[in-house]
């Protein structure tokens, strides 16, 4: 195979899964990075190891073209449950120093990183423009800040960066908050939801922010660019309409239970402090806020658009985790089960 060769580091996860095969249908040679060990029919090499291990980053990144640096740690993925805020910050800091660190090294033409729109915090303005003041949540969002200022560090240097901001992924492989909503509707369980469902909340499909990760390394004009990427904003239905949209598709009798917004987010914080809260600030502070993107500058500089709506990326993610997602089930929460069971004794419902 004669094509570039392309590192592409998180290569086990929701988007390593959307982007490898794209990349290896376009030819590429492929060089795989990762925590979690890969599939049985990884396409390329694949390393596993922790990006803070910087001689094992340095020789994957040797020799390479192309940096895809996908790779971050959540609290809410299985793998990294067990780290406190403070571990899960420097994992992702550090790891993507060590990235940076080596494509400058290696001479590496051009880097794809993916943020997060956990930058910005609570949003003041929907649409959120990349203009928007950048006032993350929690360990995860200030970790990604960082990310992006060691980004235009190496950016002021010469290296070529282009970053990449979505919102909440769905796929294949998907892990965190939404599995849990899977799993309710799975099993026709009360779906908790914080507030009364108005609001709006848009999401990403993997297969759209792997196009854009590609375009990103085609077009000259993306270089050094902050980019918002999501579904077309028009296009986001309020939470409680996606909801009710997934259920019917299940043919599930899961209800919908509203919580108080101020009872839950005061009952998380207190389980957050004593380490039981199955949610993480990010989520407990924003489930009942409208967070949509502007993604217009990414059509822009990118030429690209996204093909998936929010409630066609749901229902295709919720047909994987029912056919092919038993690895990804959670664990059973001592919190949520007695939630469960109260909400049955009590018959609340909407």
């Amino acid at each position: 195979m004669t094509g570039r060769l392309s590192v592409v580091t998180g290569s086990s996860g929701l988007l390593g899964g959307c982007l490898v095969p794209l990349l290896a249908a376009r030819g590429d040679r492929l060089r795989l990075i990762d925590i979690v060990p890969a599939d049985g029919d990884a396409a390329g090499d694949f390393i596993q190891a922790d990006l803070q291990d910087t001689a094992r980053v340095a020789a994957a990144v040797d020799g390479a073209e192309v940096v895809y640096h996908l790779a971050a740690a959540q609290r809410m993925k299985p793998q990294f449950a067990r780290l406190s805020e403070r571990q899960i910050f420097t994992m992702n800091v550090r790891g993507t120093e060590n990235v940076l660190r080596a494509a400058e090294r290696a001479g590496v033409r051009k880097v794809v990183v993916i943020s997060s729109s956990g930058v910005y915090g609570v949003p003041r303005s929907v649409p959120c423009c990349e203009d928007h003041p950048e006032r993350p949540l929690g360990a995860y969002g200030e970790s990604k800040r960082v990310v992006e200022r060691l980004c235009r560090e190496v950016r002021a240097r010469g290296l070529d960066v282009t970053v990449l901001r979505p919102m909440s992924l769905f796929g294949p492989r998907m892990t965190g908050i939404f599995v849990l909503l899977f799993e309710w509707v799975r099993r026709g369980s009360p779906v908790y939801m914080l507030g009364d469902g108005a609001n709006r909340i848009q999401t990403t499909s993997g297969w759209d922010l792997a196009r854009a990760c590609i375009r990103a390394v085609d077009t000259a004009a993306s270089s050094g660019e902050v980019l918002n990427i999501g579904s077309e904003p028009d296009t986001v239905p309020t939470v409680e309409a996606q909801v009710r949209t997934l259920i019917a598709h299940a043919g599930s009798h899961s209800s919908l239970v509203r919580i108080p917004a101020a009872l839950l987010r005061n009952a998380a914080r207190a389980l957050h402090a004593v380490g039981l809260s199955p949610i993480v600030p990010e989520h407990y502070i924003l489930a009942d806020r409208t967070f949509v993107l502007d993604i217009e500058r990414a059509k822009a500089v990118l030429g690209w658009r996204p093909e998936v709506t929010n409630v066609e990326m749901m229902t295709a993610a919720y047909d994987w985790y029912v056919r092919d997602g038993a690895a990804y089930r959670p664990a059973p929460h001592p919190v949520l089960g007695m939630l469960d069971r109260l909400t049955r004794a009590v018959g609340t419902t909407a």
